[in-house]
């Protein structure tokens, strides 16, 4: 018969085997601490355990898992010029801060471009993926205008992010700089996303506003969706822009974007504005290892952005077409040169509405005159159609009469048709004019958005919580201009269109309320000079 103790002998021998193995371990190779992210650090015990070829997975587990950031103390580090005050930590070499020194927010705070933003370069080395956003850069170099982050891996591998910040200037330079050790670092992608902060009092406004811009040929760009959320990816992008109402981020680099995946996403949330994405995918580079990229965090000024030869004046949406050129070759020169005079922001777009007026005159002269005679002529005109009743014959009878004294019925036609490519173009010029931004006149402290006489405390759909002055003003001038142009018409002719054309200034308020109080300002002038 078979002995059971022999059974009870066997596991106490195995279980006395398992102790001296497990005594051997913990006094050989110590185990460290979890770290931040939940993954084990044997850094002492990778050479013996890369010997066991029974188990290769848990070997290549941990021989990665030492580069993750451990429990050390986030420092932070300052580049600063005239322009830019930039903060970046050590904890991924990320940028946590971009502050534009010569603007502040709605409220009189700092304006910070950038304060909540996600920020990371992946690689691999030997398949697997790594992000510099886990990793803690130890070795931090600072010069004046310069700072390098330096990390390094068991295998000798060494990752470089340098920032470069020259004087008086919105770029950023940003270098990486990959040095194999004992395998190879292949680039991944370059992530840049953001909650972006409220800068402006008009919510609404800077949400319809926000969104993404790219280019892929350094002279145009395109927009993502302005309304809706989207998402789209970009072949061989040369720069991408999170565009603000005032301020842009652009990210630019030279031949190493392979593609770029973008994200717009909307919030009902106050804390931010939107959620901006870009995903960038960088080609390889065997040769220098070196991956040149330029941040841009400047304000949405025309000439500023036209200075740099890359298309990014495109930001500032100026209409197409027409309209924008009616932007780009009067209206942007008259107002650069009035404003080179210090004089009021208020008094420049007097002078533009003005300017504007003398221009469209002289075409516009004879219509003037036809107009002035159709008023002369109502009474008349009012005469046929009380004597006249059949319809082709009330017809016939006043073009006989505007022959005769050489009025040409459709003459008004000729200044409204003039005078509407300039008005759609000052509507996208006035709200997108960093100029006007902040600037005081009579009673708005801001002409680039709306100005308030009452607040109401409470909104009302379709008009807002408070009450515009110049909109009032501009819809006021508007009715009395139509009063006064309907009195060359007859009471007989289409008395429906009159119902009609009182409507457009109830809508006019509707909308203006909410915008710009240079644009109904100048809409205001424009209606009574």
């Amino acid at each position: 018969m078979e002995q059971k103790g022999l059974d009870i002998n066997f596991y106490i021998g195995i279980f006395l085997i398992f102790g001296l193995l497990m005594w051997f371990n913990f006094n050989q190779l110590p185990v460290q601490e979890l770290n931040t992210n939940g993954k084990l650090a044997l850094e002492d015990s990778l050479s013996i355990i890369k010997n066991q070829n029974t188990h290769t997975e848990l070997v290549e587990e941990l021989e990665y898992s030492n580069i993750y950031k451990k429990n050390q103390e986030e420092r932070f580090y300052f580049l600063s010029n005239n322009k830019l005050d930039i903060k970046i930590s050590n904890h991924g070499a990320a940028i946590k801060a971009v502050v534009l020194k010569e603007y502040v927010t709605h409220d009189s705070l700092a304006l910070n471009l950038i304060n909540n933003l996600d920020f990371d370069f992946s690689f691999f080395i030997q398949d697997k993926k790594i992000h510099t956003s886990e990793l803690v850069f130890d070795e931090v170099e600072q010069e004046s205008n310069q700072l390098i982050f330096k990390y390094q891996d068991l295998n000798k591998n060494n990752i470089e992010f340098i920032y470069s910040l020259g004087e008086n200037n919105y770029n950023l330079k940003f270098e990486i700089v990959t040095k194999n050790g004992n395998t190879y670092i292949e680039p991944g992608q370059l992530l840049f996303a953001q909650e972006v902060n409220q800068l402006e009092k008009n919510l609404d406004n800077e949400r319809n506003t926000t969104t993404i811009n790219y280019s892929v040929n350094n002279t145009s760009s395109k927009q993502m969706s302005l309304m809706k959320d989207n998402e789209k990816n970009i072949e061989n992008p040369t720069w991408v822009a999170h565009k603000q109402q005032f301020f842009s981020t652009i990210i630019t680099s030279q031949n190493h974007f392979r593609d770029v995946t973008l994200i717009t996403r909307s919030t009902d949330s106050d804390e931010y504005v939107k959620f901006l994405s870009s995903s960038f995918s960088i080609d390889y580079d065997n040769e220098s290892n070196n991956y040149l990229f330029d941040f841009y965090f400047l304000p949405n000024k025309y000439s500023l952005l036209n200075s740099f030869d890359k298309g990014f004046e495109t930001l500032v949406p100026l209409g197409k077409f027409v309209f924008g050129w009616v932007n780009k070759f009067l209206v942007i020169p008259i107002f650069n040169f009035l404003e080179k005079l210090g004089l009021n922001y208020g008094l420049i777009i007097f002078i533009i509405a003005v300017v504007i007026k003398v221009l469209l005159f002289w075409p516009t002269k004879s219509s003037y005159i036809s107009m002035a005679k159709m008023r002369v002529l109502k009474p008349e005109i009012d005469a046929l159609n009380d004597k006249i009743k059949d319809p082709l014959q009330k017809q016939q009878a006043q073009m006989n009469l505007y022959r005769k004294t050489g009025v040409n019925p459709l003459g008004g036609c000729l200044p409204l048709l003039l005078q509407m490519p300039v008005l759609i173009a000052l509507f996208r010029f006035f709200p997108a004019s960093i100029e006007l931004r902040q600037q005081p006149f009579l009673w708005a402290d801001d002409l680039s958005t709306y100005d308030s006489i009452l607040d109401f405390g409470f909104n009302i759909p379709l008009y807002g919580d408070h009450i515009s002055l110049f909109a009032l003003l501009m819809t006021l001038a508007t009715v009395l201009q139509m009063m006064y142009s309907n009195q060359m018409s007859s009471s007989a002719q289409m008395p429906q269109m009159k119902y009609v054309m009182y409507m457009m200034p109830i809508i006019f308020l509707l909308v203006m309320n909410n915008y710009s109080a240079a644009l109904s300002y100048y809409y205001f002038l424009a209606n009574i000079i």
